[in-house]
């Protein structure tokens, strides 16, 4: 077993099935953060759902405002011999091999076909999204002539007739709906360009694709379409011999550059000066086109590999003694490197990544909370990018909060590049068919929190005073404030509480003072005030600034200070046991016995307003409170509400997020057997489409929560001040945990052995 390698061995037309096509392409995902190319095959397939997502590339849609635009296909090549065409459902598979390559972010497909008509063929693809230049993608496409007998018992004695047709096709979309238009189509010498705009936002993509081989005797033809623009090589090929092409592509949108068409051009034409070779030596005519471009392809793969080798020295975990455990925790971290940009602030990482449709590209807490510690630990530039996001969109989030009568910022549930709420307000259920509202957009209020223990984290973990007084303390100060305006104060009770909310468990609507809402409201506006005083300290030009903008009068203060000292909070003081929310305690508890081997959610199977009955929970709330806010609680506070919540917690085919994420707090209240048995739930919930749902792309979220699970979990790595400590719980097997982290500019390498 390669621990590197995600690979399958066969492929049967006649046992697959539509959703294991879809989920195997997003799993065989590549891409290098500016875009990701799902695992669809050169050749094309029946009923594929082939996709380039590139980072912050929208277009609008008629629910939901806008989704993440599939761009014109770059993959295909399509191969004819002896006039019948390569095709995986066609002929007989006598071999098949793919491989994504992790390590290198390299995907290679073998394939041993037998034509209809007995031509036996050896097929070599290999393509790669360029680490180190962002805007190019290349494929090696090889075919071999095999020289023995056929299955019919005619040997090949004759030169096969071979073509290769490679397109840029504009004929996909995100299903059935279609977001590009031509503009225009040429070519320029051995260049064939196609520029396109998304049909509402307006957005320019250039693509420029050259074709090539060194095998002689192969000519050339340029085929121009507004649909699909090609470029078409043709020859014979010996039996025994190989025919090997180079297809290479690079893109470019007007969130680059005023100019993407004239970008691509000069950067597909630099590549070829750079490596000897000029794109007029290149010209195409009737002759035979010899042309040396392989050397093109082996120096961007040699930077590409340099690219993948200089991520993993920092970001690989290292597990002796669980091989599966070790594979499918470096998936997760390739998964978290393709669909983040190293530089672009402008858009942030979607629940999906770039790799499926699943949640059209919009943004959720998901990434404060399950993906940005990854990056605050290991990239601490990319995270402070993913950060700034936020702050960009500081003024639509003050201009939700007026709508809705409010102070201060109200983030969205689900926002896109202008900050405005993006959440539907309506959606089929994905297991009841039924046509149910979306609350989440307007009672889903705990994402500002989100964002303010995602500011804070990043600070306390790499000391960037600088971002703090520059954009994080802003951040810090527009969330408290819409927190003390939202929180209402309950004159009998003489407390603040927060009404009529959606708490993490998106299960149970309509609910009042959430326990996970309440203190992270409570933490946010606590965290704002001694920010105020660090800032007032070390930074007072900048205090007095935002004092004067933001209008932190002494009132408002002073009521700040009261919210925090009288925020309602349901705990028990004796036990320490939270009350997940004003009347929860009071639901019917529901008997799980009676539905063993179910293959649907609780919600699924009681409908959305039986589930809202029970004790029943889609996924951690009040023990994500006690995973983010660690340092808060005691062990014994932590195990008295494992003991009541985990039982009750739909671990299977509730939410994603959850099993990884419940490790950590497995592994404190030492329950490690089955934090464990979570962790491997949330490692492999793509790599084995545990939840049916991986066909709309990887769970990324989910990658960031495995990351979480191993360090914070399993290796229990706690910072303290300058330093940090480590307290390992060890799964079965488990021999070794290694890794590399930083903290306030230091690098830390950690090797834990048992």
């Amino acid at each position: 077993m390669n621990l590197w390698h995600i690979s399958e061995d066969s492929f049967d037309p006649k046992t697959l099935t539509a959703k294991k096509l879809h989920s195997q392409e997003s799993v065989y995902t590549i891409g290098n953060g500016y875009f990701g190319t799902r695992g669809t095959f050169e050749e094309g397939y029946r009923k594929a759902t082939p996709a380039t997502l590139l980072f912050g590339v929208f277009d609008d849609i008629p629910v939901g405002k806008e989704e993440l635009a599939n761009a014109p296909d770059w993959l295909l090549i399509k191969l004819f011999v002896n006039g019948e065409r390569f095709r995986l459902d066609k002929g007989t598979i006598l071999e098949y091999h793919r491989i994504l390559d992790i390590y290198n972010g390299i995907l290679t497909r073998y394939v041993h076909w037998e034509s209809p008509n007995g031509v036996r063929l050896k097929i070599t693809c290999e393509r790669f999204a360029s680490l180190a230049d962002e805007h190019v993608a290349a494929i090696r496409y090889s075919v071999t002539a095999e020289e023995q007998p056929t299955t019919t018992g005619k040997a090949i004695k004759e030169d096969l007739d071979v073509v290769l047709r490679a397109t840029l096709n504009t004929a996909v979309g995100n299903y059935d709906l279609m977001h590009w238009e031509t503009v225009d189509q040429e070519q320029v010498n051995a260049l064939l360009w196609l520029h396109t705009e998304t049909r509402h936002s307006g957005v320019q993509l250039a693509q420029t694709m050259t074709f090539t081989t060194q095998s002689p005797g192969f000519q050339t033809e340029m085929m121009d379409s507004d649909i699909a623009p090609s470029i078409r090589l043709s020859g014979t090929l010996a039996p025994g011999a190989t025919l090997t092409t180079e297809k290479m592509v690079v893109m470019y949108t007007s969130r680059d550059t005023e100019n993407p068409l004239q970008a691509a051009i000069q950067h597909h034409q630099g590549m070829m000066n750079a490596s000897g070779t000029t794109t007029q030596s290149l010209t195409y005519n009737s002759s035979l086109a010899q042309i040396t471009t392989s050397h093109i392809y082996e120096v961007l793969l040699a930077k590409h590999k340099e690219a993948w080798k200089d991520y993993w020295e920092i970001s690989d975990i290292l597990i002796e003694g669980d091989e599966k455990a070790q594979l499918a925790v470096r998936y997760s971290i390739y998964q978290l490197r393709i669909s983040a940009s190293s530089h672009d602030s402008r858009y942030s990482i979607a629940a999906k990544g770039l790799t499926g449709f699943g949640y059209r590209g919009h943004i959720f807490h998901d990434t404060e909370i399950f993906m940005l510690p990854y990056f605050t630990y290991v990239h601490p530039s990319i995270a402070r990018n993913l950060l700034l996001y936020r702050y960009h969109l500081l003024p639509a989030a003050r201009a939700k909060a007026r709508k809705n009568g409010y102070e201060g910022a109200q983030y969205p549930w689900e926002s896109t590049l202008d900050g405005e709420e993006t959440t539907p307000e309506s959606i089929i259920h994905p297991e009841s068919g039924e046509l149910i509202p979306v609350l989440n957009g307007t009672l889903e209020l705990h994402i500002s929190s989100s964002i303010a223990y995602a500011v804070y984290q990043y600070w306390f973990v790499t000391g960037d005073d600088e971002f703090m007084q520059q954009y994080g303390a802003e951040i810090l100060f527009s969330i408290a404030t819409f927190w003390g305006s939202r929180a209402e104060y309950h004159p009998e009770h003489g407390d603040y509480e927060i009404n009529n909310v959606i708490g993490p468990d998106e299960w149970h609507e309509h609910v009042n003072n959430n326990a996970f809402t309440n203190y992270m409201a409570r933490w946010t506006i606590q965290t704002a005030l001694d920010t105020l005083d660090w800032l007032h300290t070390t930074y007072p030009n900048k205090a007095a600034v935002l004092v004067q903008q933001l209008d932190l009068t002494s009132k408002r203060l002073d009521h700040w200070r009261d919210v925090v000292a009288h925020m309602r909070i349901p705990q028990d003081e004796r036990t320490g046991l939270f009350e997940q929310f004003d009347g929860f305690f009071q639901l019917k508890p529901l008997d799980q016995s009676k539905y063993k081997g179910r293959t649907a959610s609780y919600q699924g199977i009681l409908g959305m307003h039986g589930v809202q009955e029970h004790q029943i929970i889609k996924q951690a709330d009040v023990l994500m409170l006690l995973t983010l806010l660690n340092q808060n609680f005691d062990l014994q506070t932590k195990r008295v509400n494992w003991d009541y919540y985990y039982p009750i917690t739909d671990h299977d085919y509730g939410s994603s997020l959850t099993p990884a994420l419940h490790a950590i707090l497995g592994c404190e209240v030492g329950q490690t057997e089955t934090a464990y048995n979570l962790f491997m739930k949330g490692a492999l919930v793509d790599l084995e489409n545990l939840r049916g749902n991986t066909p709309e792309g990887i769970h990324d979220a989910c990658c960031g929560a495995v990351w979480q699970a191993s360090i914070f979990g399993f290796a229990g790595l706690r910072l303290t001040g300058d330093s940090h400590t480590t307290a390992p719980s060890w799964p079965d097997g488990w021999t070794r945990l290694a890794f590399t982290f930083f903290h306030k500019g230091k690098q830390f390498s950690i090797d834990l052995r048992r």
